[in-house]
């Protein structure tokens, strides 16, 4: 699956679903849409929300860039902005994975479902670390994209100084002056595990994304 966002500077647990009927005023059918439908239209509408207050101000960075210049106080302001903006959307995330578990794409759809990877992606290390087992679960389940899971494994594996498994992420090579695929452990099959969790080859990504790539590192 081919797949550009940015994130690099990167949405679960299924609603219990509950299937008490509301009482019908008398003389009407008793047929009644169960009551996790009015939840599941509400967490869908606040997630989907979510998702484009994550990501607005992210995709105004390239523009922003290109009109100030990279470093700019101009986008050192929008930066400061998107981490007010990430704190507000981690707490409303938060409410919502402790109150309800990952919410699956089967009830919420998927981009109200990606809006929980997308913000715990953002999240420092601990809260990622602590939410990645609820989204392995998810992802088992069918309820979550697979590389979902891998681009948050592979950033917690790089914030914690360790190689990544599926080559998602790059950080800044001050040499090249490009961002460069961060080193991948057994590199010669990543590709295959790409493979499997619907991902192009890394050769793929890093061309698409402006990465280099050594795979001798």
């Amino acid at each position: 699956m081919k797949y550009k966002l940015l994130i690099l500077f990167g949405v679960l647990s299924v609603i219990g679903c509950h299937t008490n009927k509301p009482n019908a005023p008398k003389g009407q059918d008793d047929t009644a849409i169960p009551v996790s439908q009015p939840l599941d239209s509400i967490l869908k509408k606040d997630l989907e929300q979510i998702a484009v207050e994550d990501q607005t101000l992210r995709l105004m960075l390239p523009d922003v860039g290109k009109k100030f210049g990279n470093g700019s106080n101009e986008e050192k302001y929008i930066w400061s902005l998107i981490h007010r903006q990430d704190s507000i959307c981690l707490m409303k995330t938060l409410k919502i994975l402790d109150s309800h578990g990952w919410v699956g794409k089967s009830r919420v759809g998927n981009t109200a479902n990606q809006a929980l990877w997308l913000v715990i992606q953002h999240a420092e290390l601990p809260t990622q670390e602590k939410y990645l087992p609820m989204l392995k679960e998810s992802v088992v389940k069918g309820e979550s994209e697979g590389w979902h899971q891998a681009f948050l494994e592979d950033r917690i594996l790089m914030r914690s100084k360790k190689n990544q498994i599926y080559g998602s992420q790059a950080t800044w090579d001050k040499t090249s002056g490009k961002m460069k695929i961060y080193p991948i452990d057994d590199v010669r099959n990543v590709n295959k595990r790409r493979e499997k969790i619907g991902l192009e080859s890394i050769e793929e990504y890093a061309k698409m994304n402006g990465y280099t790539f050594d795979q001798k590192e």
